[in-house]
């Protein structure tokens, strides 16, 4: 998630004109619940905020409710457990332009333009696999998704470095490296689990 005060060397720069991200975005964002397998069971709990929806499902999500936490169950299948957070959404980037500083702190202190993310998959453990081969599958396939997920974050962090700020700024490159060091902390949690994985039996 982004956090406001690595912005604000940048916010400094913006046009103090009047405006905020709140007059074209709310708090509220709607989000789609979606596991492998389905019609799993899912709570939801967040700040004063609690859920229970079976998947696939469309799930209204305040902001100030963040972080949700996301605990799913299946037969056959581990219970699984994820964090939903918020992200800064796109008008924050534009008030930087429109609003500067004085428009973003004003929708940072109201939690304005954090959003969850449209769309939130889960993909359960299964409780045994049957052979090796269907453990290495699935890891692997695990593998995949989290460096597809990174790749799509640290593509992104690149263009908006590139066009919104200097792309020279240590604050680019400290958001690089942190991505990667997040996604290797993920494949790490996925080499450990795929050694501790029950296999026949």
């Amino acid at each position: 998630m982004v956090r406001i005060h690595r912005l604000l060397p940048t916010l400094a720069l913006g046009l103090a004109l009047p405006g905020c991200a709140s007059i074209v975005s709310d708090n509220n964002s709607g989000t789609y619940i979606e596991t492998d397998p389905e019609k799993a069971r899912c709570e939801l709990h967040g700040q004063d905020f609690t859920r229970v929806v079976e998947t696939p499902n469309s799930v209204m999500l305040p902001s100030s409710a963040a972080p949700v936490t996301i605990a799913c169950k299946a037969s056959g299948y581990k219970n699984t457990t994820a964090v939903l957070d918020t992200k800064l959404d796109g008008w924050i980037f534009g008030n930087l332009l429109f609003g500067g500083i004085i428009g973003v702190a004003v929708d940072a202190a109201r939690g304005a333009g954090q959003k969850f993310p449209p769309r939130f998959s889960l993909v359960l453990e299964p409780e045994r696999f049957k052979s090796l081969t269907d453990r290495d599958l699935y890891y692997d396939g695990r593998r995949k998704a989290v460096e597809d997920k990174w790749t799509r974050i640290m593509t992104d962090l690149q263009t908006q470095c590139g066009s919104g700020v200097p792309a020279g700024r240590p604050d680019c490159a400290q958001g690089l490296d942190q991505a990667k060091s997040e996604r290797d902390k993920e494949f790490a949690q996925i080499e450990d689990k795929r050694s501790k994985a029950k296999v026949g039996g």
